[in-house]
């Protein structure tokens, strides 16, 4: 073999050895990008309802609507619906649900709940007429009477007129949990815009239908 001859091998293997170099510090970044996003990657484990009607659909950490409403009515069955025998088991299922950040205040005030009910021999029933879910905001209201009994009796309390609660949810450790329960005023200008919206988006999916 010339000298020329091994001196042209010589290079022609360098340059060999550096394309691997470069071809396996490319595949390094690629799997350290991989790795990261693997590990950066969001999973949401959502607690469902015993029963729902529909199919929900989640993206990330968050729920769609058809979540937030059934979620929002399956809640305020639980927390209005209630007699002096059921409210203790009621309210052990609501609190599956809690966010940590709410369960003290919640725990509590579902303690006092109950207390009432029994003391007076009371009963609630819930009548839900509307459900408007936030999808933005990851909430839900459900506008609805709600009637208060006393041993049978139904109480005049102007439960005639629509009362509305909200439920709000936040993911946390992998789970969609609730992380407020609260009367909302009809005249909220939130709940009155989220009713707006509703109407409009219910207008247009009129006009779709009836194109068709």
């Amino acid at each position: 073999m010339t000298p020329d001859r091994h001196l042209q091998q010589t290079k022609d293997q360098a340059t060999v050895l550096k394309q691997q170099r470069l071809l396996l510090i490319l595949l390094s970044c690629a799997l350290l990008a991989l790795s990261v996003a693997l590990l950066t990657k969001s999973h949401t484990t959502v607690l469902e309802v015993p029963s729902r009607s529909r199919t929900i659909t989640i993206t990330g950490d968050r729920v769609d609507g058809a979540w937030l409403e059934e979620m929002g009515l399956y809640l305020s069955h639980l927390t209005l619906d209630a007699t002096p025998a059921s409210v203790g088991w009621q309210h052990e299922q609501i609190l599956k649900y809690v966010h940590p950040e709410l369960y003290g205040a919640l725990q509590a005030e579902l303690a006092v709940q109950a207390k009432r009910l029994v003391d007076a021999n009371a009963a609630t029933v819930f009548w839900p007429t509307q459900v408007a879910p936030d999808v933005k905001g990851q909430r839900v209201v459900v506008i609805g009477r709600l009637d208060t009994y006393v041993n049978n009796v139904k109480v005049a309390s102007g439960s005639d007129v629509d009362q509305a609660y909200m439920a709000s949810f936040q993911a946390r450790g992998g789970r969609a949990l609730l992380k407020q329960w609260q009367r909302v005023p009809m005249d909220d200008p939130w709940l009155l815009r989220l009713q707006e919206e509703m109407r409009k988006a219910e207008e247009a999916k009129e006009k779709q239908r009836a194109k068709k």
